[in-house]
């Protein structure tokens, strides 16, 4: 019997970025979510956090909210659940990461964000 897929929400307003994750986490064997704002991303999350394994965000998108914000508001209302920040350039970056949270520089290589995918999500 096999364990059912982790799911894996991707929030990411670079459509090829965006896309390459996508491939990179359900090649790795989970069931992705992809939008392309940090507010559809908290939408998403009001529904169906408990649904989740991670979130990977980009800081730097359009919209009401920021990656950065994104993650606060993962770790105060759902503090359980992993975030894996990412961003090539941010005044944000250098701001604390709430404690379910970790950083990745763009650009990343596959192994890097695998790796970085693993260290969040060991059963994949």
């Amino acid at each position: 019997m096999t364990s059912p897929q982790v799911a894996v929400l991707v929030v990411e307003d670079e459509p090829l970025l965006l896309e390459l994750l996508t491939e990179l986490l359900r090649d790795l064997g989970a069931n992705v979510v992809a939008v392309d704002r940090a507010d559809a991303g908290l939408s998403y999350l009001e529904g169906h956090a408990s649904e989740l394994g991670l979130v990977v965000t980009d800081v730097m998108m359009p919209g009401r909210l920021n990656g950065h914000d994104l993650a606060v508001a993962v770790a105060n209302r759902w503090p359980g659940l992993p975030v894996l920040v990412t961003s090539g350039y941010s005044p944000l970056q250098n701001q604390p990461m709430p404690t379910n949270a970790s950083f990745i520089a763009k650009p990343w290589t596959f192994q890097q964000m695998e790796t970085a995918v693993k260290e969040q999500l060991p059963r994949l």
